[in-house]
């Protein structure tokens, strides 16, 4: 198992980059505008969300078949996601309203409500537009967790077949739900959490039909709203997530993507606004664009490594412990109340 976790690294790694390389080049020309600069080529980074989500959704069944608590998985994600969230927030939210980013600015009590991570839901402005994945994210945790409380995990394609059912049928234009319903049931994003979990008993040996299915319709649903892109895109990231979950692809493993993998999380609620902010420094200078994407791409995994190494692995080690140390003492405790009450 020890080569497919390096691979699922480099999964991440990969999906990172071109998340980054996205908003560098096609975003940053469809907000700003580059000037001169080829963009075109970097729209396929896009999909490097789904895979993300594929990713999630392999990870998070894969820590809830371990658990031995409805607590342990609660602590595990807040210590995983929050506090790294948190400086990301803190840092971006303060160079912003320093330098500033026109249309990107938010009110420091809106940057407070970011603090939730579910501030969508509260009609909150993003401290940065990247945070949108968070509060789907969140809502998978959500609806996962709860299958998990009502014994339902083991049957989780039935569970989560008929949603995606929705986003076949709402892709192929014969029903039109209303926005909430779309983000309450993550409509749009539920096909590639439920890849996901299907790769995972698929490689664990679970090779039953409905599993089978689970991973072939989660595709179909995707591809309703047919474009050639798609076709091509979720088919490349299917097919790549099953070779390297798999250990069918152990030349992914590559140093850089590891290292990438271990600094995706941070990389991805750091570059886009903080990048933006260089590259229009270039641009406002007379500068190479091209120039200040090489320095926005450079300071943002120079801050990425940083808030890993200084921020987030600390603080998932320190609230774990905590946790854990906190759990062994209840047990203790237990251990020593009288018979017959307090």
């Amino acid at each position: 198992m020890k080569s497919r976790l390096l691979e699922l690294d480099a999964i991440r790694g990969l999906a990172a980059v071109v998340v980054v390389l996205y908003h560098y080049f096609y975003r940053y020309h469809e907000i700003y505008g580059h000037a001169g600069l080829p963009y075109q080529w970097a729209q396929a980074g896009q999909y490097g969300v789904q895979l993300f989500f594929m990713v999630s959704g392999f990870v998070i069944f894969w820590t809830l078949a371990r658990i031995e608590k409805p607590a342990d998985f609660i602590v595990s994600r807040f210590s995983r996601l929050y506090p790294a969230y948190w400086a990301s927030v803190t840092l971006t939210f303060f160079a912003v309203g320093y330098v500033g980013l026109p249309g990107r600015e938010v009110h420091w009590l809106q940057a407070v409500g970011n603090g939730l991570m579910f501030h969508e839901y509260l009609r909150i402005p993003h401290v940065d537009g990247v945070y949108w994945t968070l509060t789907v994210e969140l809502t998978f945790y959500f609806w996962i967790f709860l299958l998990y409380l009502l014994g339902l995990l083991k049957r989780v394609e039935y569970c989560l077949l008929p949603v995606v059912a929705l986003t076949a049928l709402q892709g192929l234009g014969l029903v039109s739900l209303p926005s909430a319903i779309n983000k309450l049931l993550l409509v749009q994003q539920l096909p590639f959490f439920l890849a996901g979990i299907g790769f995972y008993k698929l490689v664990h040996g679970e090779r039953s039909a409905v599993v089978l299915f689970a991973i072939g319709f989660s595709w179909l649903a995707a591809l309703a709203d047919f474009s050639v892109q798609r076709l091509a895109a979720y088919s490349l990231c299917y097919l790549l997530f099953y070779l390297a979950v798999s250990g069918r692809l152990a030349l992914l493993a590559t140093r850089p993507l590891i290292f990438l993998g271990g600094i995706s999380y941070a990389l991805y609620l750091l570059h886009q606004n903080i990048g933006y902010l260089v590259i229009q420094a270039f641009y406002a200078g007379g500068l190479p664009p091209l120039a200040g994407i090489g320095l926005a791409l450079a300071i943002s995994l120079l801050l990425a490594t940083l808030l890993t190494h200084c921020v987030e692995r600390p603080a998932i080690r320190w609230i774990r412990e905590l946790y854990a140390n906190s759990a062994a003492l209840q047990r203790l405790a237990g251990r020593l109340r009288p018979a017959g009450g307090a």
